[in-house]
């Protein structure tokens, strides 16, 4: 995982992050609409989207195998829990291939993060986190997840 700033200093990321940052940079984030923009067909590609925050305990982790999300908020604030231990997750679903994407009801030894806009956070395959989480009460917020394909960093 990593987390930082869109305004630091990137140019020591890999530079599949630096093109993440070159798309966030060139685009009027807060006009974007809701939905896919293609970066680099189905290795990279950005989601854009809205919603209201809500409390953790209500919420579930998602767990990725193939892509890395490269969280970029864009409006609002969110708390995201990240775990780094997998193994001790409780599964809520089976893992879904075709999108990448199963959910656990547990994620012991969580760290939280808060996410302002203009940060992002860079969350690796097999590292649980439950994004989307209140700070202090429910507000809508907006951000894109970038999809990374993990073969683009190699």
């Amino acid at each position: 995982m990593i987390f930082g700033e869109i305004k630091q200093p990137l140019h020591a990321l890999p530079m599949a992050f630096q093109k993440a940052i070159t798309f966030i940079n060139t685009h009027d984030m807060a006009q974007l609409e809701n939905g896919r923009y293609e970066i680099d067909g189905d290795r990279m590609f950005a989601n854009v989207m809205s919603f209201e925050t809500q409390a953790a305990a209500a919420k579930q982790g998602e767990v990725h195998q193939q892509y890395i999300d490269f969280q970029y908020l864009i409006s609002g604030e969110e708390r995201i829990d990240v775990s780094l231990n997998l193994t001790d997750c409780i599964p809520a679903t089976d893992y879904d291939h075709d999108n990448d994407f199963a959910l656990v009801e547990t994620m012991p030894n969580t760290s939280s993060l808060l996410l302002k806009p203009g940060m992002f956070l860079a969350i690796f395959p097999q590292q649980p986190h439950k994004p989307g989480c209140v700070v202090t009460t429910p507000m809508m917020i907006k951000k894109v997840v970038i999809k990374i394909h993990q073969q683009c960093l190699v």
